[in-house]
């Protein structure tokens, strides 16, 4: 009798575990937008539910790999991918902490702004993700990693701006520590969507 062997679609459960990273981000966008300082510990439970959620895919993902001798491709960038991808939900879940370890009652000047770049830079990596399963024909996945490399320096531009502001103003010591930790975790998250983008184009190096 032949085995019924069944076999895990990494593409899909990656793309599964970047969509949390959009939800994380769609919920950001929109905290930044229409900010209430007295509802900041229940911004973090929404974020933190986002956050469990991923979870549990990256080690879904992670349990599936242990077993598998054969992947489309290799097991390592998988798993780079994976930790990647969870380092930018739990970076998006550390921008809403920032507010409340610093006790910070105001969204800072050009945080909103670089919440909507984040935002577009995590979508963008989301759409990469649903071109990977195509990686032996490359052209339409570049351009979606060209998109997401272009969005991040959009927002290392935004931040440096931000933070040249910042310590131009006249704020002080302690506000002027929670904004710059706010801008430093958005940032973060740009940073960590390109990283991913780099991983991919490597694998698209790699097989092609």
């Amino acid at each position: 009798m032949a085995r019924n062997k069944k076999n895990n679609d990494y593409f899909k459960l990656l793309e599964q575990q970047v969509s949390c990273s959009v939800e994380a981000s769609n919920l950001l966008e929109k905290i930044f937008c229409e900010f209430d300082p007295g509802k900041i510990t229940a911004y973090m439970d929404q974020m933190h539910a986002i956050e469990h959620a991923a979870d549990d895919i990256h080690h879904d993902i992670l349990t599936k790999l242990s077993v598998e001798f054969i992947t489309p491709i290799d097991q390592e960038d998988i798993l780079r991918l994976v930790q990647i991808i969870d380092d930018i939900t739990d970076a998006l879940d550390e921008v809403i902490m920032e507010f409340y370890m610093f006790h910070i009652d105001q969204v800072p000047e050009k945080a909103a702004e670089l919440s909507k770049i984040v935002n577009r830079c995590v979508s963008a990596l989301y759409e990469a993700a649903g071109e990977l399963k195509n990686f032996k024909k490359p052209h339409a996945l570049r351009s979606l990693l060209i998109k997401v490399n272009d969005i991040e320096t959009e927002g290392d531009t935004l931040y440096t701006d931000a933070i040249y502001n910042l310590f131009g103003s006249d704020v002080n010591g302690k506000m002027l520590l929670g904004h710059n930790a706010v801008y430093e975790s958005l940032e973060k998250c740009c940073d960590l969507c390109e990283h991913a983008a780099d991983v991919i184009e490597q694998v698209v190096i790699k097989n092609t």
